[in-house]
């Protein structure tokens, strides 16, 4: 008897579902809810969806982050780890990628050959020279941070 019930409830429950999967106003009400969530944690959002602004995920995403990272998330730096780079369609040694660092030297793997290969390509470049990659000879620069007064640093 309780197997037949559960039988049942689960075949409803299945049942709702797939309704709720295939209805367009279920959709469009759950959009709504996401909107507002996002207005909850983003001040203003709504209007600037409307706008067809896309807000980044470091404004509202903090799950997952931790010390050092979550107070660099809230203090408004985009980019705490540095991992951010002026992508070229092709790297030469005229029109190199540049990465950013805040140290002396970078550890870069290479993103043009990775399409080719099944492995990842690594470099250490040091700041103010130019490496190349290996196997597709794409140049890479490293340099100094531009702002590095948005870069906090723990103290703890």
């Amino acid at each position: 008897m309780a197997l037949a019930k559960f039988v049942k409830d689960v075949g409803n429950s299945l049942k709702v579902m797939g309704t709720q999967m295939y209805n367009p106003f279920w959709w469009k009400s759950e959009g709504k809810k996401n909107l507002l969530d996002l207005e909850k944690k983003v001040p203003g959002a709504i209007e600037r969806v409307n706008n067809g602004e896309v807000i980044p995920e470091w404004e509202y995403i903090t799950e997952g982050k931790l010390g050092w990272e979550y107070r660099q998330v809230l203090a408004g730096n985009q980019d705490p780890w540095c991992l951010e780079s002026s992508h070229y369609p092709r790297a030469t040694h005229n029109r190199p990628h540049i990465v950013y660092t805040m140290e002396s030297y970078r550890i870069i793997g290479c993103v043009d050959c990775m399409d080719d290969l099944h492995y990842i390509n690594y470099i250490l470049v040091k700041s103010g020279e130019m490496g190349r990659c290996r196997d597709c000879g794409s140049c890479y620069v490293c340099l100094p941070h531009p702002e590095p007064e948005l870069i906090w640093v723990d103290h703890h």
